[in-house]
């Protein structure tokens, strides 16, 4: 460990991610596995509502970093664009892997979330289009700044494996979807292992809002 844990903030970022967990695994189990109708990102209400949710989280975030802006990390990246590249679809190949591993075992992380059900809703595509810039901007955004930004910051000087396997183990919880978890939690290891080559936590927005993106197409390509 190079540096001293600077506990005050790492029990505040602790707090948010049980706070956060705890709210979506309730709203889960409340709601169960297949009372959602899939039509959630043809709503208006879903691009604003969360828009103003992952702003207030972002400005949260800024406010733990307050005075210390190299927990951001939000600098040019140390490595090439070729290689942020590999490890991005690493990560994303990790993460696939992980999702046909869970569906051998009976899970199904896609239709747990509920969001994505490949039937387009005529006449919405204003909403949608509002849904999926929330989902490939303003998300990866909120959630790389606080895991692999703060998180990964927090973490460091605990060691390399802490600093990635703690934020992305939080990052896969607060999500609230038990099939999920593994495939976020592998997805999170390749993000944080970008963040750790790429010293910036702006190679994994990308990634991430990519890998958004391409699960929206891909569910309503056909």
């Amino acid at each position: 460990m190079n540096e001293r844990p600077d506990k005050g903030r790492l029990v505040i970022w602790a707090l948010i991610v049980a706070l956060v967990s705890s709210i979506s695994f309730s709203t889960y189990f409340a709601a169960g596995t297949t009372s959602s109708s899939g039509d959630e990102i043809f709503k208006w209400s879903f691009a604003f509502g969360n828009a103003v949710f992952l702003f207030i989280w972002i400005a949260i975030s800024l406010a733990i970093s307050n005075g210390f802006p190299e927990l951001r990390a939000l600098r040019r990246p140390r490595i090439t664009l070729l290689t942020a590249i590999g490890l991005g679809l690493l990560a994303i190949a990790g993460s696939v892997l992980a999702s046909l591993f869970v569906a051998r075992l009976g899970g199904d992380p896609s239709r747990e979330q509920g969001l994505l059900n490949g039937h387009w809703q005529s006449g919405r595509l204003m909403p949608f289009i509002a849904s999926v810039l929330v989902l490939t901007l303003l998300t990866p955004i909120a959630e790389e700044l606080f895991i692999r930004g703060i998180g990964f910051g927090l973490f460091r000087p605990f060691g390399q494996v802490a600093a990635i396997a703690i934020p992305a183990l939080a990052w896969a919880l607060m999500h609230g979807l038990p099939a999920a978890i593994f495939p976020l939690f592998v997805f999170g290891i390749g993000l944080g292992y970008l963040r750790e080559r790429s010293d910036s936590v702006i190679p994994g927005m990308i990634v991430h809002g990519l890998y958004n993106g391409l699960v929206v197409a891909l569910a309503y390509a056909i």
